[in-house]
């Protein structure tokens, strides 16, 4: 989505010189006999509009095509963490398409790092990796570090909706955070960002409670001024809506891992109750404040180093991480899986002891049975067949 705006977005930049010797860079808009209708750019994100007269434009300095194109490919990396595979596919089609428009380009060398860039996080997302922090991970590290990857995936999750002021969001994945992955450096960090998340939630939630009444009121006093047919519907819809609502409710608290409930502004039960547990969590995170670094244990090491012995075949070395990570208490959805892996490996390796014994007794069958022969003075010929000894 991000992409197609981008595409759909005007990025050249024209730049106007006036006769007092003053530049401003932007982009003309429109003009008429008189004037220029110039679009300023204050800042990377701030724009301003300036009808500008003619009489007193020295000249005005259009980008080419090639710059402008330039910047559509230079915009298109670095790309953004956890990004899927069809993300790229657009992007790379369109820096081929500058190499192959403009050859002779001054900016070819830094197009070709872009592409290879592209071609690189493409492929290794294609074949199950990631991008997380700005790093690719490959697949294979990927699943030997699952524990602490998911742990920093979801830490991600977590400043990205408190970024956009989704509280309750945030505040579900740091529960998710601070039940499953205690034992990840990702749960340590997200202590503190929890800590603000709650705080400003807690604000929020406050006002809500301070001017519900007042709100409620304004409500119900437009409903009062519409016409009769737009009230009725109006009130119909707001019917539907809590009734929604409150199946919502339902499902939500019989969820038992789900504290912070979606909250209806016009609901003082939802808004009470997630004020309530702001006021519980900032009690326990100020507990979690003071636990001291010695005391985390962290699962992400023991993890990988079992993943590694099960890979190696080393199954006594991965059984000893095993219990380490038991200890620790890690979800099953990474425990099971290596348990499974190192039954099986067992499994493989019990049979293959089978195998190599029943080979040996066999071998040493053989070997008695051409001794035996041997000893009694019975050989084969060259051709296989049967001799008697010589007298």
């Amino acid at each position: 989505m991000c992409l197609s705006t981008l595409l759909c977005t005007a990025l050249h930049a024209d730049t106007i010189v006036l006769k007092s010797g003053k530049k401003h860079i932007g982009r003309v808009i429109s003009e008429n006999s008189t004037s220029y209708l110039f679009e300023i750019d204050v800042t990377d994100s701030i724009k301003d509009e300036r009808r500008i007269p003619k009489d007193k434009v020295k000249e005005i300095i259009q980008e080419s095509i090639e710059s402008k194109d330039f910047k559509l490919v230079a915009s298109l990396v670095p790309t953004r963490d956890l990004q899927p595979a069809t993300a790229y596919p657009k992007r790379i089609k369109i820096t081929k398409t500058f190499i192959r428009k403009f050859p002779n380009s001054k900016h070819n060398e830094k197009v070709k790092k872009i592409l290879t860039t592209l071609e690189n996080e493409h492929n290794t997302i294609v074949n199950g990796g990631i991008k997380l922090d700005g790093q690719l991970i490959s697949r294979q590290d990927k699943e030997a570090n699952a524990y602490d990857i998911d742990a920093r995936m979801l830490l991600l999750d977590i400043q990205r909706h408190a970024a956009a002021r989704r509280y309750h969001q945030a505040l579900r994945k740091w529960e998710v955070l601070q039940s499953d992955y205690r034992n990840s450096t990702s749960f340590k960090s997200a202590i503190p960002i929890a800590k603000r998340i709650i705080y400003s939630y807690q604000k929020t939630l406050k006002s809500l409670l301070d001017t519900l009444d007042e709100r409620a009121a304004e409500r119900k006093s437009a409903m009062s001024s519409m016409s009769a047919n737009d009230r009725e519907r109006t009130e119909l819809a707001l019917v539907e809506q809590q009734r929604r609502y409150a199946a919502q409710i339902g499902r939500e608290k019989a969820k038992s891992r789900i504290k912070w409930l979606t909250v209806d502004t016009y609901d003082k039960a939802s808004i009470s109750h997630n004020y309530r547990q702001t006021t519980s969590s900032l009690k326990s995170i100020a507990s979690l404040s003071r636990t001291k670094q010695k005391e985390l244990k962290l699962a992400g090491p023991s993890y990988r180093d079992a993943w590694m012995a099960l890979a190696k075949g080393d199954l006594k070395d991965a059984e000893l991480h095993l219990k380490t990570l038991q200890s620790l208490r890690i979800p099953k959805q990474y425990l099971t899986p290596l348990q499974t892996k190192l039954k099986e490996n067992r499994a493989a390796m019990q049979i293959a002891i089978k195998e190599a014994k029943k080979n040996a007794e066999a071998e040493k069958s053989r070997q008695n049975k051409l001794n035996k022969e041997a000893a009694d003075g019975v050989g084969k010929n060259k051709n296989g067949q049967t001799q008697e000894p010589k007298p």
